[in-house]
């Protein structure tokens, strides 16, 4: 089922480096091999502050440097330990083991900025206190590794000047319901900038001339691995009840509200018994009583809007009920005027599902994935195709197309449900079947520069 392997750039320090690492200043201790991602797309709540910190509203400017340790460093930790959404708040592992760190980047004019500088493995490990030792020494020297990379990265793009936040800036802009704890900010913020050449503390930024810092950064060495191509299917259901249908079709509204319960039950069954996961795209306001069902049964969760309407008020209401949802699917693929990319991206959503305009395949474009939505079941609700057309050309789509998206809503559940077992039997044989957050993952680390 493999269609093609498509690459993934990075830079590497490997192990044998630790004497250089030494060489050039800094402490044994806080060295590990690792890889960096160098990805176009803003790191978490990276357009937020760049535009709070910086009133920098210029999308294609954000990046996020993304760090892995080096396999043999993780190989004796569960898999587990690095997908745990607890541990791994952020869930900036795109499917990958191992990652420790991440920073979000600006590239302006007048040099580059950083924020956000994290390390959820290090710093929540706490909650999986049989790992915390191990994670915490053989990790500990993260900021200082980070802090070599966002300098190369400076250094690769003839950055002259590179400004991060002090301790105290960062714990200004910080989720003001976080308990606070000055010591880690410093740790984190304050003391990797001090120790590199060319760094002064300008008022609130620790602002570092890069060529005087050159002479204590470690190079990176660049290379590549491989993101296979696979002849891929996503399955993804809308979750609206009557929510689409309230003004057109007011009876369909009422019926779904009635049977929204059962027809959950009864898709997820049918998905448990194929081995299938599927996405759910969730209208916020019903979110809070499914989501429970959904999540244990392995399924991966989206927004389909906070009710079914348009707007900037729509992602905040639905980051008020989760802020970690990375999937944003539009009703009937249309795009309000206001629903732009930086709002998007100010409110933290990486994909986007839309049949328009049409792609091949995910794409990582101005900072966001774009994930093309091929074929829905409206035409079985209009019954402008019988069921057998509809499935006929849904068929023909995924033998001739590496990548295939089909949109199932739970309000027209009763054209397609007593024949869906069969569907996805069908589906598995020609594809893998996939997750749209899976595809996104896999999108936004091809896009690695």
């Amino acid at each position: 089922m493999i269609a093609a392997m498509g690459r993934s750039a990075f830079r590497q320090i490997g192990a044998d480096r630790a004497d250089e690492w030494l060489a050039k200043g800094h402490r044994l201790r806080h060295f590990f091999a690792h890889r960096l991602f160098q990805l176009p797309k803003c790191g978490p709540d990276g357009y937020r502050l760049g535009e709070r910190m910086c009133g920098e509203l210029e999308l294609g400017r954000h990046w996020q440097l993304l760090m892995y340790a080096d396999r043999a460093l993780v190989e004796d930790f569960p898999s587990s330990l690095f997908f745990d959404d607890d541990v791994v708040w952020h869930q900036q592992h795109f499917g990958r083991r191992g990652q420790v760190a991440s920073a979000s980047i600006l590239v302006r004019p007048d040099g580059m900025y950083t924020f956000v500088h994290q390390s959820d493995l290090v710093q929540r490990i706490g909650l999986a206190r049989e790992h915390k030792t191990r994670i915490e020494n053989r990790f500990r020297g993260w900021p200082w590794m980070l802090m070599n990379g966002l300098l190369a990265f400076a250094l690769e793009r003839g950055i002259r000047t590179l400004r991060t936040p002090s301790s105290q800036l960062a714990m200004r802009h910080t989720d003001p319901t976080r308990s606070v704890q000055p010591y880690l900010f410093e740790r984190v913020y304050d003391r990797p900038p001090a120790e590199f050449p060319g760094a002064v503390l300008r008022g609130d930024w620790w602002e570092i001339d890069v060529d005087a810092a050159r002479a204590a950064v470690v190079d990176l060495v660049a290379g590549s691995e491989s993101v296979p191509q696979e002849k891929t299917v996503c399955v993804m259901h809308d979750l609206e009840r009557g929510f689409g249908h309230r003004s057109e079709d007011p009876e369909l509204a009422r019926r779904a509200d009635e049977t929204a319960q059962q027809t959950l039950q009864s898709m997820i069954a049918v998905e448990s018994e194929a081995g299938l996961r599927a996405t759910y795209n969730v209208v916020g306001q019903i979110l809070p009583e499914v989501r429970a069902d959904i999540e244990s049964a392995g399924h991966a969760l989206a927004f389909h809007s906070f009710d079914h309407g348009g707007g900037k008020v729509q992602l905040h209401r639905c980051r008020e009920l989760d802020y970690r949802l990375k999937g944003y699917r539009l009703p009937r693929s249309r795009r309000d005027p206001e629903l732009t990319d930086e709002q998007l991206a100010f409110h933290n959503f990486e994909w986007l599902g839309s049949s328009q305009p049409p792609l091949a395949a995910p794409e990582l474009q101005n900072r966001l994935v774009r994930i093309p939505v091929t074929l829905d079941d409206f035409s079985l609700y209009t019954r402008a195709k019988t069921y057998e057309e509809w499935e006929t050309e849904l068929m023909a789509h995924v033998d001739h197309a590496p990548f295939t998206t089909i949109g199932l809503h739970d309000c027209y559940a009763d054209r397609w449900l007593p024949r869906y077992g069969e569907l996805i039997r069908r589906l598995s044989a020609r594809a893998r079947l996939r997750t749209l957050d899976e595809a996104s993952a896999d999108a936004v680390m091809s896009a690695a520069a």
